[in-house]
């Protein structure tokens, strides 16, 4: 029966696509059509069935939405509202992932679709997401509060007082959080007073397929220097005990700083990492907690971020969380805004971008991610010449 409802689907989205035939401006429709051609070629199974149908449904959702994205009334070389060009991005997005998951699904990698389609992932921005340490000067606005209260946070306790400070940034997607531990991790405190700091993305897309603890335990072990023939000869039948009982040696006597950030499922393994101040470990016991990998005696911080408050409590407790809130201060988002927009602007453009501003604030909402996206689709936008840019705003959607 699943087959069957499958290919129904298959059929209402070719038959919609066809309806489109005439409409060169649906947005996104070179995606639409890769797609179908993969559709209607792919042998559809009981095993791959299910996933296929939950895509189908959503690629029948974006199209009726980029309908309504073709027909709007502004079509002026130029001219476009920020909550249309914020819109057409997310949507864009999904288009992307979803024809990347019916790829998958279809085992079309063979192709060489896989390759090219990877390339378009990391340019869909918010879909493919690996974060790092480094933070761009000058490119931080309306934090400085929050920052403040965070640093208090991680660096009140004395440094000599043992046991580790736990900081869990918490909050919406896009409101600042890996911003935040990105200031904090790069503070001249943290500088000064911690050696070594190690930085961890555990982000969805990131680790996406893998072992998510070893991923975790890999990581800091390169960051520590361990060379990557020793890292990946820790994988017999206690690997995972191994690999914490190494991060355990290599941190032991230091005052460190781990950054775990964008954390999304945790379970036991990640409860508590900065407790356990006593815990003495021996043989295959070494793999049942990250905790038992982060000694105590000296001092340290453990900063964790999630949009998921329960997931960052599991690991640092409810009375170590910080909840970023979206930036209350508009001029701090046009900012973020220009920041992004001037690198490509053309000097005409600013006189169009201003007259938009106070449409720009309400779009972004306090959110600073919001902000910068924006002004990247401007950017590209409006770096066209006036004759051609709302045929290429067309053509990038």
């Amino acid at each position: 029966m699943a087959v069957e409802v499958v290919q129904f689907l298959v059929r209402k989205y070719v038959d919609s696509l066809a309806e489109e035939e005439a409409a060169a401006e649906l947005p996104f429709r070179a995606h639409f059509y890769d797609v179908k051609a993969e559709l209607e070629k792919a042998a559809i199974s009981s095993t791959n069935a299910d996933e296929l149908r939950q895509c189908l449904y959503e690629l029948n959702d974006l199209l009726a939405e980029c309908r309504m994205l073709a027909s709007r009334t502004n079509t002026r070389p130029g001219c476009f509202s920020p909550s249309e060009a914020w819109r057409s991005n997310r949507v864009k997005t999904r288009v992307i992932a979803v024809k990347r998951r019916v790829l998958r699904c279809v085992e079309s990698d063979s192709s060489g679709n896989a390759a090219a389609l990877e390339e378009e992932d990391s340019a869909a921005a918010g879909f493919s997401r690996w974060t790092t340490s480094w933070l761009e000067e000058g490119t931080v606005h309306g934090f400085d509060q929050q920052l403040a209260e965070l640093e208090s946070m991680a660096f009140g306790a004395e440094c000599g007082a043992g046991g580790l400070t736990g900081v869990g940034i918490v909050g919406m997607g896009g409101v600042g959080k890996t911003a935040l531990a990105q200031l904090v991790f790069n503070s001249p405190r943290a500088r000064r007073r911690f050696f070594p700091r190690i930085w961890v993305c555990l982000s969805r897309t990131a680790c996406a397929g893998a072992d998510v603890r070893k991923e975790v335990l890999q990581s800091m072990l390169m960051a520590l220097g361990l060379e990557e023939e020793v890292i990946l000869s820790m994988d017999g039948g206690n690997g995972l005990g191994e690999m914490v009982f190494a991060v355990h040696e290599q941190l032991k006597g230091k005052r460190y700083l781990v950054v775990f950030d964008d954390v999304w499922n945790v379970d036991g393994w990640y409860a508590d990492v900065v407790g356990r101040r006593n815990a003495s470990p021996t043989g295959e016991e070494w793999g049942e907690r990250l905790a038992f990998g982060l000694p105590k005696e000296r001092g340290g911080v453990v900063v964790v971020t999630s949009r998921l408050e329960q997931a960052a409590e599991t690991m640092v407790g409810k009375s170590s969380l910080h909840r970023v809130q979206p930036l209350a201060d508009g001029e701090s988002c046009w900012a973020i805004f220009m920041d992004a927009f001037s690198k490509e602007r053309r000097p005409a453009d600013v006189t169009t971008v201003n007259n938009m501003k106070d449409e720009i604030i309400d779009t972004c909402g306090g959110l600073p991610s919001a902000a910068k996206t924006l002004g990247d689709i401007f950017a590209r936008s409006l770096s066209s010449p006036a004759s051609t840019s709302s045929q290429e705003l067309s053509k990038n959607r």
